[in-house]
């Protein structure tokens, strides 16, 4: 069980880390990506992967509770919302500084959690230590030389702002598919999100005329972001507890700025990395229990 659990961890990680990563190396063959449309192109993958299991596992869409308000409310912020606003100010941030800086600072969406659990009184005080933590090393990788190098100083600002928003976005949508998920396995909710998702989205991904050239890209990054990484993370859940599970996802901002030197071409120098681990380990730290 513990084997199963740190294998579904490492894969996990693996996919994550690849992910950005992939969207990156997008962004430097267009020069720029049209991050709506980006997304709804890598939505409408992932509903072509996650429909079928759904159906065989879960009937979707026939046994759906679509006339649930809590499932749609849940679906609609956590998922469409998400994904519209926040994957979208990701890959913006990530086309700006590239993966291995956007990666750290996205992810503080795990301190602003825990730091709303802590006032809540369902987290421990090490919260407050991990988001000291977490200051300090986005302070390092956003002052660092890092990333993707070129464009003006306000846009790595703009990246960099778009980056702290995604956090934001992704802590406030885990809130929301709780809702869900207490109305839908998780297979029909993430089905139902990428269904949505791309119907919405359908205007921009019509219009854009760089989704041929990057068609590897979208699919790839969908796969490893919204199928495989996405599953075995919930496997990891199922046999690990939630502290061990978050110790080993906190390895991902790093694991993304190793891979984003010789992936996506970005620099990578000692202030990066160091930045880098300061948050993975605020990460880890929060995940304690």
């Amino acid at each position: 069980m513990e084997a199963a659990g740190l294998a579904a961890i490492a894969v996990t990680v693996a996919a994550w880390s690849l992910a950005p990563v992939i969207v990156s190396r997008a962004a430097a063959k267009l020069g720029h990506i049209d991050p709506l449309a980006f997304n709804g192109w890598r939505m409408l993958i992932a509903a072509a992967a996650t429909i079928p299991p759904a159906y065989i596992y879960e009937r979707f869409p026939l046994k759906t509770p679509w006339l649930d308000p809590m499932f749609e409310l849940g679906v609609w912020l956590g998922g469409v919302v998400a994904t519209v606003l926040g994957d979208s100010l990701f890959v913006y941030s990530v086309s700006g500084v590239g993966a291995s800086v956007a990666m750290p600072v996205s992810y503080l969406f795990v301190i602003w959690t825990g730091a709303y659990d802590y006032l809540r009184g369902v987290a421990g005080p090490q919260v407050l230590l991990a988001a000291v933590l977490a200051v300090a090393g986005v302070w390092i990788v956003s002052t660092s030389e890092g990333g993707r190098t070129g464009g003006s100083r306000n846009r790595r600002l703009a990246a960099l702002a778009a980056a702290v928003a995604t956090s934001l976005v992704w802590g406030g949508s885990m809130y929301a598919y709780q809702v869900a998920l207490s109305r839908a396995g998780y297979l029909s909710v993430a089905s139902a999100r990428a269904v949505f998702t791309t119907l919405v989205l359908l205007p921009p991904m019509l219009s854009w005329r760089g989704a041929g050239r990057v068609a590897g890209e979208i699919v790839l990054s969908s796969l490893l972001g919204y199928v495989v990484g996405a599953l075995a993370f919930l496997e990891a859940l199922t046999l690990m507890p939630a502290s061990l599970v978050a110790l080993g996802i906190a390895m991902t901002p790093v694991a993304s700025q190793a891979l984003a030197a010789p992936l996506a071409s970005e620099r990578v120098e000692r202030r990066l990395l160091l930045g880098g681990a300061l948050v993975a380990a605020a990460l880890a730290i929060a995940g304690m229990k």
